[in-house]
C-alpha cells in the first residue's frame, strides 16, 4: 500500500494561478472565495473578527537554520535528513505571520509556506500550508489554538483517492533561541504518526 502522505501530492485539486502569484495574492484570493469563512473563524464575512499575532510568536521573526527529518515507514530508508533554512515573518501590519523554508528530497530542493493568524480575543488559529513536495499544488486550510506560551497546534484535512480524508496536524513550539515545527500523519480513525520534524535555531 502506498504511504498515504503521498497523496498529498497526487490530490486532484490545483491552483491553476499558483506560479504567477505571491503567496499573500493568493491568500487575499482565498479570503474573496468559497473558503472566506475559514478566515474568519466560521463567521460571516460582513462580521469578520480581527486577526493578530501574539508577542511570543512575533519574536519568532526573522532567519532559521535546522536540520528536516522526514519520516516514512513504509521506505527501506525510514528516515530522511536534509538542511533547513526557515525565514519569518511578520505580515499585513502584524495581523498574519508566515513560514516560509526549504529542505530536501533526494537532490531536488522543496518549498514549505505556512500562513497563520491569531484571534486576538481568543486562543483560536487559523491558517494556509502549503509544501513543493507534501502538498503539491493544494493549498490546505487549517484550524487550531496557540496557547500562553506561544505554542501552536492547527489541523488540516486532505483527500485520498477510494478512502476516507486523512488528517495533518502542525505544531510549532517556541522557545528562547529556537522553535520545534513539527508535523503529524493522521489517520480517518485518529492515529497519529511523525512526519516531520525541524528544530530551528537562529542564523
Amino acid at each position: 500500500m502506498k504511504d498515504p502522505s503521498c497523496f498529498l501530492q497526487e490530490a486532484e485539486t490545483s491552483l491553476t494561478t499558483q506560479n504567477s502569484l505571491s503567496p499573500f495574492h493568493v491568500l487575499a484570493v482565498l479570503c474573496q472565495s468559497r473558503f472566506a469563512e475559514c478566515y474568519t473563524l466560521s463567521t460571516p464575512l460582513a462580521n469578520t473578527k480581527p486577526m493578530s499575532i501574539n508577542q511570543r510568536l512575533s519574536s519568532l521573526s526573522g532567519a532559521w537554520n535546522g536540520t528536516n527529518r522526514l519520516y516514512v515507514p513504509l521506505l527501506p530508508e525510514k528516515l530522511k535528513e536534509s538542511e533547513s533554512k526557515a525565514t519569518v515573518r511578520s505580515k499585513m501590519n502584524g495581523q498574519f505571520l508566515s513560514f516560509e523554508y526549504t529542505w530536501s528530497y533526494g537532490n531536488e530542493v522543496q518549498e514549505g509556506m505556512l500562513i497563520m493568524g491569531c484571534d486576538p480575543k481568543s486562543d483560536a488559529v487559523q491558517a494556509v500550508w502549503t509544501d513543493s513536495w507534501h502538498s503539491k499544488d493544494i493549498l490546505m486550510l487549517c484550524n487550531g489554538s496557540v496557547d500562553s506560551e506561544g505554542r501552536v497546534s492547527v489541523f488540516g484535512n486532505y483527500a485520498v483517492p477510494d478512502h476516507p480524508d486523512w488528517g495533518w496536524r502542525i505544531d510549532i513550539a517556541p522557545s528562547e533561541n529556537s522553535f520545534r515545527y513539527v508535523m503529524y500523519n493522521v489517520s480517518p480513525e485518529g492515529e497519529e504518526e511523525l512526519a516531520v520534524e525541524t528544530e530551528f535555531t537562529r542564523a
